[in-house]
């Protein structure tokens, strides 16, 4: 095992040293999920996709209605990260 030190602000912001960034592939705006079990944390990193990467390209002869896609996609996010934090209670 590896020790690597980062600093906290006094607003309980945490400086990751690059080494580790490096390590876990980490970039700006990519979250990270903290599992606590005992004495022990371990840092799980959740990657930031872009869309394309998700479901690839859209093409279409029509005319999309980006508000409506929008609106579908955070009901959506809504159900899973709900169904995401009642697996985790």
């Amino acid at each position: 095992m590896e020790l690597v030190s980062g600093k906290m602000t006094s607003k309980g912001q945490i400086t990751i040293p690059k080494e580790l960034r490096d390590k876990l592939d980490v970039r700006e705006g990519d979250q990270l999920k903290f599992f606590i079990e005992d004495d022990e944390v371990k840092i799980q990193p959740l990657k930031k996709k872009l869309l394309s990467q998700a479901i690839g390209r859209i093409v279409t002869n029509e005319e999309i209605d980006f508000e409506k896609m929008r609106e579908v996609s955070h009901k959506e996010a809504s159900k899973h990260l709900l169904a995401e934090n009642a697996d985790d209670e």
